[in-house]
């Protein structure tokens, strides 16, 4: 339930838990005879969403609230209250619908949010002295939408109405009493605190300068984009946890401590059990799991098998480690190097055992196909990201913006407009959003990425600490014809065309761009007998270089569809995509 904390100003802050019917009661003592009517004044604050006043922060307006009920008891009598007022409403959501005995209604101020706002409910007849006045405020709606911070005033006057001025600029009206006063202190040419207060309020309200307003809220500062972060509970306000009887919510059994499991070492008993302590707990000296998880997966990830090839799994059901002394070496080296992931990999990628060449003797793979043992360098595919990404860098095209919204690049039209939870329009980027990186590629979780999907990405419906790999046909077909493989392509052939030289030292540049390496002799001769039968059909008119680069014809064209298939069979090659 929410806490209630008096404030400094003898306002009251909300807090704790909000849930979809609260009702916040204050009591007052010693009421004095005479009283007229209340007002519940709602002040922003920056603890509240938004700014308050009040505390919304998810389905409704931030800052925004809902009172449905007002209800007054003196000395637990019911107080008949009429003639609702207030500084601002959203449409028909007035307090005067707190009073209809209609939970579904109520006073809401969408569109007033960070602002103090005001109502004034007056008594249908003067109040007699009371030992103790009772207020009760319920907020009830289908989301959380409660009170922030409020404070309650009242007052004698029975004709009280609530006001769009603040306090500060009432107390000037009524500093100022008179109309001959006031015209004085606006005719004033002194720049006095009070003038400016009533000009300023002046120019906010007026419906003179509604327009000149309008114009300076399109002048300010947009909104930053903002996340929602976990926040402890409050002392005495710990939510219970339950062993649920056979899994039924309604059936709850013995109740559930914070704690750790009992095989690993136990949490400090001087500390408090919070998730701050948990979060040290995890990356302690004394507990021997978290070091070696991260180590065990940059090692999967450098080497294509973890040391403990269940990489999501170091209980009972995973598998021992193949180098049980490695892993503890490397998690206490990781601890002792700052938990830097960086000095670990390149202390990995510059040690021996990565550096060995990866070809495999007839012996060593029928002795450990898997190279479990380590020797030889590892050799595993890509990962579907870094499949794309190479490609994109081999050609050149790769855009290396960093941040930004999602981008689209090209994939077969069909994907993301069938499936699960309706049709998605996937509008193909253009210009450099096209060739960015895979991380930026926006992610349907029923629908993936088409080429992300082929090898072996996983949808936004699980997440893996492992992706299994496979090698099918459906790739290879992929990486040939695939929309962005062939842009890639056609990128290569022609920058191959460009380049000064023969056409054996076209054929080593792109050959050097795909694999990394040079070509051997038999290797780039291949690849130059390759282009000329290619250029000979182009020439010839078997295969038509403008429906291969999807341009205009010109004197280059032919040559440039000639390196671009060429382009296609390096970056459909096995080592193109594989990390060796």
């Amino acid at each position: 339930m929410p806490i209630l904390t008096i404030q400094a100003d003898s306002s009251i802050f909300c807090s704790g838990d909000f849930s979809k019917s609260d009702t916040y009661t204050v009591k007052f003592h010693d009421v004095p005879a005479g009283l007229q009517a209340f007002r519940l004044e709602m002040l922003p604050d920056d603890r509240l969403p938004n700014h308050g006043p009040g505390s919304i922060y998810y389905e409704g307006t931030p800052g925004n609230f809902w009172l449905s009920t007002v209800r007054l008891k003196a000395d637990g009598q019911p107080v008949a209250l009429t003639n609702t007022t207030e500084s601002f409403a959203e449409k028909i959501n007035t307090a005067a619908m707190t009073l209809d005995g209609d939970a579904q209604t109520g006073w809401s101020i969408a569109g007033g949010v960070g602002k103090t706002q005001s109502a004034v409910f007056q008594f249908a007849q003067s109040l007699a002295a009371s030992n103790e006045l009772q207020l009760d405020l319920t907020c009830e709606k289908y989301y959380a939408a409660g009170l922030g911070r409020f404070r309650v005033w009242v007052t004698t006057n029975w004709n009280a109405r609530a006001s769009k001025l603040d306090d500060a600029t009432l107390a000037v009206l009524g500093k100022y009493r008179g109309k001959e006063k006031l015209e004085a202190l606006i005719a004033a040419t002194n720049n006095s605190l009070d003038r400016e207060l009533l000009l300023r309020q002046f120019a906010l309200l007026s419906p003179d300068f509604a327009d000149p307003r309008k114009e300076i809220d399109k002048l300010t500062m947009p909104e930053l984009p903002t996340t929602l972060v976990m926040q402890e509970r409050p002392p005495g306000e710990e939510r219970k946890t339950f062993v649920h009887h056979r899994g039924e919510f309604l059936s709850t059994e013995a109740e559930v401590k914070p704690g750790v499991p009992a095989f690993l070492p136990p949490l400090p008993q001087s500390e408090s059990k919070n998730r701050l302590t948990l979060a040290k707990w995890l990356v302690s000296a004394n507990n021997p799991l978290t070091s070696r998880v991260i180590m065990n997966r940059q090692w999967e990830a450098l080497f294509g098998r973890g040391i403990v090839a269940t990489t999501g799994d170091f209980g009972f059901q995973g598998e021992l480690p193949s180098h049980q002394d490695l892993l503890d070496w490397l998690a206490i080296e990781f601890m002792k190097q700052g938990w830097s992931q960086k000095k670990m990999i390149k202390l990995m990628v510059m040690s021996a055992t990565y550096q060995q060449s990866s070809v495999a003797t007839p012996d060593l793979v029928e002795r450990d196909p898997q190279n479990i043992l380590l020797a030889r360098g590892p050799r595993f595919r890509m990962d579907a990201e870094m499949v794309r990404a190479a490609a994109l860098v081999a050609s050149g095209l790769l855009s290396e913006k960093i941040g930004g919204p999602s981008v689209y690049p090209p994939q077969p039209p069909g994907v993301s407009s069938e499936g699960a939870y309706g049709p998605l329009e996937w509008k193909t980027s253009v210009g450099p959003d096209r060739y960015r990186r895979g991380l930026y590629t926006f992610a349907k979780r029923t629908a993936p990425y088409a080429m992300t999907a082929i090898f072996d990405g996983p949808s936004g419906e699980v997440c893996l600490a492992r992706r299994d790999r496979s090698n099918t046909p459906l790739q290879a077909l992929t990486s040939l014809n695939d929309m962005a493989f062939m842009e890639c392509a056609r990128a290569l052939g022609q920058l191959a065309a460009k380049v000064e030289g023969d056409e054996a030292a076209r054929a080593e540049i792109i050959f050097r761009r795909c694999l990394t390496r040079p070509p051997t002799n038999d290797e780039r001769a291949a690849l130059v007998k390759f282009f000329q039968a290619q250029l000979a059909r182009f020439a010839g008119g078997e295969l038509k270089a403008t429906e291969i680069m999807e341009a205009k014809d010109d004197a280059h064209l032919n040559e440039q569809a000639a390196w671009t298939t060429v382009a296609r069979v390096l970056l459909n090659l096995d080592e193109t995509i594989n990390k060796s």
